[in-house]
């Protein structure tokens, strides 16, 4: 197990120019993510919004 761990972590790098190409790609990704929830909202909220405005019949009986 010991060096099975010691493997994986040998063959493990970390490249600094890697990093400077993959950052701008998930900082736009999580924009856009960010994003798409932010409109799910908008839209369920204006949704609730709109059928929210139907009027409900009152029951007549209750009044009298």
């Amino acid at each position: 197990m010991y060096n099975l761990f010691m493997s994986i972590l040998m063959a493990v790098s970390i490249n600094a120019d890697s990093w400077r190409t993959s950052l701008p790609v998930v900082l736009f990704g999580m924009v856009g993510i960010f994003i798409v929830i932010g409109v799910i909202v908008l839209l369920t909220y204006l949704l609730n919004k709109v059928t929210s405005k139907i009027p409900k019949k009152k029951d007549k009986k209750k009044d009298e």
